[in-house]
């Protein structure tokens, strides 16, 4: 297959990118700037350089769209305005967040809601592997990060209830994919090999992004019981996995769905959409401050999206890994260290 001159381009900027943000954040570490808590604001700019060529290139390079086939509105749909309804929904959620921390509240009932909802209405579409899937998921998270719950690094409430709610959206994200035509979840489909290699280019593509959340002085916290050498590589999973399931796997194809009956003809206006919303709800979903919007959501958040949605789900937990492995690791060579 031929690569056009714009991809060609596009993967040498990513390369270079990818090089001069590894190089500058491993300097800025070698300095100490997160013992000094030096960290600028303008350490952002190559990581942001390097954030806008990584999703150009996926967007530019993943599958096309015009396949996917039409969807119907799953609210009033034989009525025209049954098409707008659901996009007026993500839309007034959306506004939510950017003034009330209520829209993170409002965003996770209207997810369970709907994961029930979608279960119910296409139980008959629910495969074996898929509840098997759902519940390994859930497992390995919990096993990852259970530490973090007994050392009080994060609440009971959030750590089960993520947990806990994993399988169920687990589930209604594989259906949701099926039913949209996104095919973007290899373990569904029993590809373990390509699951993961996309889990580790993945890691490989946020290797700048995880040291760069290092040198900002994450994860923060007390991490003083953080001394065995598995502890950074089971950690992460949790994250990785919980909030993957939840913002990429089920809420970016949930939007999808219901955003793409209002733009029958411009699927790729409903994704960008889909994409815009994950990224946004995530960042402010870890506090209603401008530096999460940016950071969490642009930076980190923005790219995850995109690489769900023009990748897979293991390529998206890949990211999501290393951005939390760098940190963790890095904390723990410290912890060790005399």
């Amino acid at each position: 297959m031929t690569i056009s001159k714009e991809v060609r381009l596009l993967r040498i900027a990513l390369i270079v990118m990818w090089l001069a943000t590894t190089s500058a954040m491993v300097l800025l570490l070698l300095q100490g700037v997160r013992r000094l808590d030096q960290f600028s604001v303008l350490y952002y700019v190559l990581p942001g350089i390097y954030t806008l060529a990584l999703v150009c290139y996926l967007w530019r390079t993943g599958p096309s769209m015009n396949a996917l086939p039409e969807i119907r509105s799953p609210i009033f749909p034989q009525r025209q305005f049954g098409r707008i309804i659901p996009a007026a929904i993500i839309a007034l959620i959306f506004v939510l967040h950017f003034f009330s921390e209520l829209g993170e509240s409002i965003l996770l009932h209207v997810i369970i809601v709907a994961a029930i909802w979608i279960i119910l209405a296409w139980w008959r579409n629910i495969s074996v592997r898929l509840l098997i899937t759902g519940f390994l998921l859930a497992t390995i998270a919990f096993a990852g990060g259970y530490l973090y719950f007994k050392h009080g690094f994060i609440s009971s409430t959030a750590f089960f209830l993520l947990v806990g709610l994993s399988p169920l959206m687990v589930i209604a994200g594989g259906l949701l994919i099926n039913r949209t035509g996104l095919d973007n979840f290899a373990l569904l489909s029993g590809s373990y090999g390509k699951a993961l290699k996309s889990f580790l280019w993945g890691c490989l593509l946020f290797v700048p992004l995880g040291l760069t959340n290092a040198a900002s002085g994450s994860p923060g916290g007390d991490l003083n019981w953080l001394t065995s050498w598995w502890m950074p590589f089971s950690l992460p999973l949790y994250s990785g996995i919980v909030e993957e399931v939840l913002y990429r796997l089920l809420l970016v194809s949930l939007c999808y769905f219901m955003l793409r009956p209002a733009f029958r003809r411009y699927s790729q206006i409903a994704m960008m959409g889909a994409v815009l919303f994950s990224a946004v709800t995530f960042g402010l979903g870890h506090g209603l401050s401008l530096h999460n919007f940016l950071t969490t959501g642009l930076l980190y958040g923005l790219p995850m999206a995109v690489i769900f949605a023009r990748r897979d789900w293991e390529h998206a937990v890949g990211t999501h890994y290393m951005v939390n492995f760098i940190p963790v690791a890095i904390v723990f060579l410290e912890t060790i260290s005399p």
